[in-house]
């Protein structure tokens, strides 16, 4: 499964309305106010460009060396960098079809934060060699602890391989790991040699399925188990950890989360913890990029307490602060949504349009583009790429109310 990428649009009509067709679009009002509130400078920080680069990465496992499918995103300008490791959740039947590039906007919205992002894909999974064993036991006999420890050590393999290339700042090292991956994170990060900076947990945990996808009913002795390693994995652990649930979550619902949560904390281990309200059908799908605007912010101020990169969109403030208090909320949606994304507006329709999760900031800049100009059937301008404001926007975006 792929991270789609989006293109929507905002209008502002006659009457400071909002129009627009419905269906998987969303609309935000630009509400202008006057001239004088938009004298900040044009040019802050600029935005950072960043570089895909796809490869096996060989890991030592045991005697062993396999191939981890591999998707590194990073800044273009720069030696060397903190490092991110992001991990996949399971395939179900499927982990042939889960690839590396899965995870790619997760990767590029952490290169802008000036990271070297490294997302990679199980044993067994995509183009990884090896076999993806299921080895948690069952309802009867759980054995979490095998099944996680194994997960486990797979990172800490892919971990002392990236650590050895020469554009990796060895000493910063954060984990993000969905579902499966966020709990082999934790367990990676008990370990007594510490060897994250900090997790990102989204959704994590393990269950047991008879059917695929399926938990299995009547399965309290795994549950118990997963709380019981989620508490070791707490121990004494200072690293910190933000936790992400969504309320909905067909699978590690709200009670379990938090015997989980308490059992971590128990034994001395750092949470902060964001419990979601419920998305879309299933809570469990917080890897989809519609849920970025949700997480975005709690993300960037768990890395900012911890002293870590975050996102820097400070050059967007001038575009903010021509709006007012409505306009400049709904603005934020755009600010909040994944990269490489694209913002423009129509010259003469009072219409702007973004297009955010592409893969290149060309590619989003010739989707929307293409896109403004479909619906609006007028020249249309890109007023900004990522966090970036290009040249012109005052003059574009005060045109555009006139």
């Amino acid at each position: 499964m792929r991270l789609n990428d989006h293109a929507d649009r905002v209008e502002i009509n006659e009457n400071g309305l909002l129009q627009g067709d419905g269906g998987m679009k969303f609309f935000w009002q630009f509400l202008l106010v006057s001239f004088g509130l938009i004298c900040f400078a044009e040019q802050g920080m600029a935005d950072i460009s960043v570089r895909e680069e796809k490869l096996s990465l060989p890991i030592r496992m045991g005697s062993k060396t396999e191939q981890m499918e591999t998707l590194i995103v990073r800044p273009v300008d720069g030696e060397k960098f903190p490092l991110v490791l992001i991990v996949n959740g399971s395939a179900g039947s499927t982990p042939s079809k889960m690839h590396a590039d899965w995870l790619a906007s997760i990767a590029h919205d952490f290169a802008h934060r000036g990271y070297i992002a490294a997302s990679v894909v199980w044993l067994g999974y995509g183009h990884s060699t090896g076999t993806f064993v299921e080895n948690g036991g069952n309802c009867s006999k759980p054995t979490v602890s095998k099944f996680l420890d194994t997960r486990g050590n797979q990172l800490e393999a892919a971990l002392n391989a990236l650590h050895a290339r020469e554009d990796v700042d060895p000493s910063v090292t954060l984990g993000l790991g969905i579902s499966i991956g966020g709990a082999s994170m934790l367990d990676l990060a008990g370990r007594s040699n510490r060897p994250l900076t900090a997790v990102i947990n989204l959704s994590g945990g393990v269950y047991h399925s008879n059917t695929v996808i399926v938990p299995a009913s009547n399965c309290s002795l795994y549950q118990n188990d997963l709380v019981r390693n989620f508490t070791n994995f707490g121990r004494n652990n200072p690293t910190p950890t933000l936790w992400v649930y969504a309320e909905n979550d067909p699978y590690f619902g709200p009670k379990l989360v938090q015997r989980m949560l308490a059992g971590y904390r128990s034994q001395g281990g750092q949470v902060d913890f964001a419990g979601l309200p419920p998305f879309e059908k299933n809570g469990h799908t917080l890897f989809k990029s519609e849920a970025t605007v949700l997480i975005k912010p709690r993300l960037d101020d768990f890395l900012r307490r911890n002293h870590l990169p975050a996102m820097n969109e400070d050059e967007l403030a001038p575009l903010l602060s021509s709006l007012t208090a409505s306009g400049r909320a709904n603005a934020e949606l755009y600010i909040k949504n994944t990269t490489e994304k694209a913002l423009a507006i129509a010259d003469e329709t009072k219409v702007m349009y973004w297009h955010y999760g592409a893969r290149t900031i060309e590619e989003a800049r010739q989707e929307v583009l293409a896109y403004c100009q479909k619906e609006s059937v007028k020249a249309c301008r890109v007023i900004a790429e990522n966090s970036r404001l290009i040249d012109g926007w005052r003059d574009v975006v005060l045109g555009s109310s006139q």
